[in-house]
């Protein structure tokens, strides 16, 4: 079966001119500050898709104006690239995996998470029903597929320790980023190592069954999608950086309880992203499963952004073990709670969240 891959390449040939032109619109502040807002940078991980819909909420909504900051959002090539963007100050904040944050801070670039977006690792594998494929050992005397510098491929050398996997009976084939799920459906791979939100919405959309394992339920507990900043505009901006936060987390729920609503402005602000009924679908799907991956009782408890410090002790492990780290960063060095805890869910709110993405749920 033929899957268009509207987001992976209608997207990338034609988002950065779009994008650009898309996101220069400025918002209209309902800013109560009097002084004039501060201007700053945000750097995404990849190409603008649902699952970063809520900060095209945040400037629709004016959950970051009314706090006085004017953000513009420019679309990213990688979480690597992301974080040393941000590192060597060419933005003032990003959204990456924590993962390729850590690398760039053990380089000598210190680099910080502020708030934690995936309480739960996205990262999988991905097979078609019917691959014979179900548990990690399945994977032996398959063919692998995925992107060699994405998140999936690097960790999946600690995936297969923690499962007993013989990675010689694992044919490892090298695919070109977005193009994950034409290879998987066309019969050129048994399986890829991906992103929930980046690939199943297209089986989704285009009635594909398929059987999912997560990297986090195999014994990689890990963080992934956070914010970041520099260890500098800490010091130097804190005031900034809280303000940054508590509008990103609010636009965080607000795509939690609104998922509908969020849809319709990111499709106003990237109209790429719902040009046909499908795209709409596809968009939908990867919203929800931010959702999903953000609910767990960390963030019922603390709120939205929270990090725990057993999991990152833990996603440092994995990153000191097997990204090939220059130098192991301190653990107190890499996040903050300064600025979470004061977005939370009611309880109300919080039965609201899971109802509506009750479909892409972890647990």
């Amino acid at each position: 079966m033929n899957v268009q891959r509207i987001s992976r390449r209608s997207l990338l040939q034609n988002m950065a001119s779009a994008t650009a032109s898309a996101i220069a619109i400025a918002p209209v502040f309902i800013s109560t500050h009097s002084r004039a807002a501060d201007t700053i940078n945000l750097t995404l991980p990849w190409i603008p898709e649902g699952e970063v819909a809520f900060m095209y909420a945040a400037r629709k909504e004016g959950f970051w104006a009314k706090r006085g900051l004017d953000v513009t959002i420019t679309r990213g090539f990688g979480s690597g690239e992301a974080a040393k963007n941000v590192g060597l100050k060419r933005y003032e904040y990003g959204q990456a995996d924590i993962g390729a944050m850590i690398k760039t801070a053990a380089s000598g670039i210190p680099l910080v998470s502020i708030a934690m977006v995936n309480q739960r690792s996205p990262v999988i594998i991905l097979s078609l029903k019917g691959s014979g494929i179900s548990k990690p050992k399945d994977l032996e005397g398959k063919r692998l597929g995925g992107a060699p510098a994405g998140a999936a491929n690097q960790l999946w050398p600690a995936f297969a320790r923690a499962n007993n996997i013989d990675t010689s009976k694992v044919k490892m084939v090298s695919l070109q980023p977005g193009l994950n799920i034409q290879a998987l459906t066309s019969k050129d791979v048994d399986a890829v190592a991906t992103v929930y939100q980046s690939s199943v919405p297209y089986l989704l959309a285009d009635n594909i069954p398929y059987e999912i394992m997560f990297y986090s339920a195999y014994g990689l507990d890990i963080y992934s999608l956070t914010f970041i900043t520099t260890a500098d505009r800490l010091k130097a901006s804190n005031s900034q950086v809280g303000v940054f936060v508590e509008g990103v987390m609010e636009s965080l729920k607000f795509s939690y309880l609104n998922p509908q609503q969020t849809l319709e402005e990111f499709v106003e602000a990237i109209p790429e992203s719902g040009k046909t009924q499908r795209d709409r679908a596809i968009t939908m799907s990867s919203l929800l499963i931010n959702t999903a991956e953000g609910l767990t009782e960390d963030v019922r408890n603390n709120g939205l952004g929270w990090h725990d410090e057993r999991k990152m002790k833990h996603t440092l492990e994995v990153s000191s073990s097997y990204l090939n780290l220059a130098a192991t960063p301190a653990l107190n060095t890499l996040y903050t709670n300064q600025f979470v805890g004061n977005v939370k869910l009611a309880d109300a709110e919080w039965t609201k969240a899971r109802e509506l993405a009750k479909q892409y749920l972890l647990d």
